[in-house]
């Protein structure tokens, strides 16, 4: 099965985690550096987007799947949780709202008969599906995102804010009545990694890769 997902109306935000908190975390109480904090929580967001698989932010999409077969019992929809369905349309026809069940959380789509039994998408074209998922972030009202992927962007710009000036290949350090410092480096995205204490706070999130 194939699947195609549009944008048809973008995120307001990326951003995982407010300039506020940020600064609090940090201790930083004047605008000097705001441009550049914001431009590490750009940065720190898209890292764990990238690690995670899929888009965090709530946007509006349309979502096409085809060349399915019969035993295609559910669609996973891109964008979750999911917010809202506008339409679900089957080989040119709009399908009702009993012809269909959702999981938010997986944003699994499965087909059901006219009596509401389980059934298997069938297409001989596509099954296109408009919906509105991904979470409201920090800063907007009714922000649902959870609170692990918050804490895991602060701490990873707080990263990037302390290790700057830093020789980027540095691993370890000795420094005079402190001692042996180590630090974090790698890549990031589904082959690289990030550091170990974002890496816990985001695995539970982390969408298994499909072969």
């Amino acid at each position: 099965m194939e699947h195609l997902v549009t944008v048809t109306v973008p995120a307001e935000t990326t951003a995982l985690v407010t300039l506020d908190r940020v600064k609090a975390e940090l201790g930083i109480t004047t605008t000097e550096h705001d441009a550049l904090l914001a431009a590490k929580i750009a940065e720190a967001s898209a890292d764990i987007e990238a690690h995670v698989g899929y888009r965090l932010a709530r946007e509006t999409v349309t979502e096409t799947f085809w060349d399915m077969d019969w035993s295609t019992a559910y669609v996973l929809l891109d964008r979750t949780p999911v917010a809202s369905i506008a339409g679900v349309i089957l080989d040119g026809w709009g399908q009702e709202t009993s012809a269909w069940r959702l999981n938010p959380e997986t944003g699994a789509l499965y087909a059901l008969t006219g009596s509401g039994t389980p059934w298997h998408w069938i297409a001989s074209n596509s099954l296109v599906v408009a919906y509105s998922g991904g979470y409201l972030l920090p800063g907007q009202t009714g922000r649902d995102l959870p609170a692990p992927l918050e804490g895991a962007a602060a701490d990873l710009v707080g990263m990037f804010w302390q290790s700057r000036g830093r020789d980027p290949s540095l691993r370890a350090e000795t420094v005079d009545g402190v001692g042996r410092l180590e630090y974090w480096v790698g890549t990031v995205g589904r082959e690289g990694s990030l550091p170990p204490l974002v890496m816990q706070k985001i695995a539970p999130f982390v969408r298994p890769r499909i072969a």
